[in-house]
């Protein structure tokens, strides 16, 4: 904000103030910038217009061909709000919390560099639900159904039905498959290398949250993730349906 508005000889202001400010926050890019755009919205309860100038566009509500006239139609009342569910995750390391962040789409855990496999423990509420062996886990939103979960086996889920989706990436095992919560259940997730050959300042494995932010992670880190206070709000056309979008982007129409 500031920089930019530094080289066009402006003031500028940091971005949340600019956000807080604003009715609408319209998005020009991908899938990507609108993920970034819902994050930083979410807690001024902003509604996100999305122009889709990527290559999917499953978040987006516009084509760049139709700007001005969705303009009108937003300014006309003709699109709707929908809320998505957002999730919160944090890192502890001991007792202290390192790191975490909101995501919209997912969080996941899984091996940075070395081809070596993760030993996973994931807990709901306490107790202990499955200890695989894998790539990394993707914990996603009904949202992030149709990304990184959708690659790694998981089912596409509508927008609107409450749940977390927990998908294995390369489970290490043939009876380890995709699996959902309830989407108030509390998720926690340790990560340590398959072996005995542990550094311990190092696990060379990273929580990514919507791939976009990164934490790095050390044995024995505790993973938490939940359901956030927090939605994202996507401005939609109401005639343009999860299911309409899911024919369009998918090639479901035969």
């Amino acid at each position: 904000g500031a920089t930019v508005a530094a080289e066009l000889g402006g003031d500028g202001c940091p971005i949340s103030d600019a956000i807080a400010s604003c009715d609408v926050l319209v998005t020009l890019s991908g899938d990507g910038g609108v993920l970034a755009a819902a994050r930083a919205a979410a807690r001024f309860s902003t509604p996100v217009l999305a122009v889709d100038l990527g290559r999917l566009g499953f978040l987006s509500a516009v084509r760049p061909t139709e700007v001005e006239k969705a303009f009108y139609r937003l300014l006309n009342g003709e699109f709707e709000v929908e809320e998505r569910m957002m999730i919160d995750t944090e890192v502890f390391r001991g007792d202290v919390k390192v790191g975490g962040g909101i995501a919209l789409n997912d969080a996941v855990v899984a091996k940075s560099a070395l081809a070596r496999i993760l030993r996973l423990s994931i807990y709901a509420g306490g107790e202990l639900i499955a200890a695989i062996r894998a790539d990394g886990l993707v914990v996603s939103t009904p949202t992030g159904s149709t990304a990184y979960a959708l690659s790694a086996g998981g089912p596409i889920v509508p927008p609107h039905v409450p749940l977390l989706l927990v998908c294995p990436i390369c489970a290490h095992t043939l009876n380890q498959r995709p699996f959902i919560v309830g989407a108030d259940e509390v998720l926690e997730v340790r990560a340590e290398w398959e072996g005995d050959e542990v550094k311990v300042d190092s696990l060379d494995a990273m929580l990514t949250i919507d791939g976009q932010v990164g934490v790095m992670l050390r044995p024995g880190d505790l993973v938490r993730v939940q359901r956030s206070q927090e939605v994202a709000r996507l401005l939609r056309d109401p005639q343009d349906t999860f299911y309409a979008r899911l024919r369009h982007k998918m090639s479901w129409s035969g």
